[in-house]
């Protein structure tokens, strides 16, 4: 065990060392930070400086009359929003229960209701592909999705908050599809 240990040690200063080593960078790169969900089958990535704040699921007041994918009302971060659910907004629904607000950014009255979010990412600019690389599965998605990202091997989609904010503005008082 204390072979193991001390190999341990040894292979940790090694790499620690090796850094020091390496020719400084003078490429500065951006990275964007995401947030990833799974809805239904799914993955969808949403852009963390879209997002006004998340947080934990509370009381949803239903409303009559609401449009289809309006849960209901919920007091957000301070403030009294009409919240969605995101998986129904886009043709996926979850089957998870629903437990977090996404806030928007765009519109801080507007909380998308989505699963615990599975995972956080920190991913090069450069390696978000454009929207007009990426083959959406449906209208819903072409109209709320800028590109996608990839982990382990997954493909992701990149959500647009503000998009999906608009998309939700032009449709109220309207059924939802």
């Amino acid at each position: 065990m204390t072979d193991e240990i001390l190999e341990h040690r040894e292979r940790l200063a090694r790499a620690f060392d090796g850094e020091f080593a390496l020719p400084i960078a003078t490429e500065h790169v951006e990275f964007v930070d995401f947030l990833v969900v799974r809805l239904g089958v799914d993955w969808y990535a949403v852009r963390v400086d879209e997002l006004g704040g998340v947080q934990a699921r509370k009381a949803i007041q239903p409303l009559p009359d609401a449009p289809r994918h309006c849960v209901g009302l919920a007091a957000v971060r301070g403030l009294v929003a009409a919240v969605y659910d995101l998986g129904a907004l886009l043709g996926s629904p979850s089957p998870d229960r629903l437990s977090w607000f996404f806030q928007a950014k765009a519109d801080a009255e507007v909380a998308l209701l989505v699963p615990k979010a599975d995972r956080y990412l920190r991913v090069p600019e450069d390696r978000i592909i454009p929207r007009s690389d990426v083959a959406a599965s449906d209208e819903d998605q072409a109209a709320t999705s800028v590109g996608a990202i990839t982990d382990a091997g997954v493909v992701i989609n990149v959500l647009s908050v503000g998009r999906i904010v608009a998309a939700i503005h032009g449709r109220r008082g309207a059924a939802l599809p």
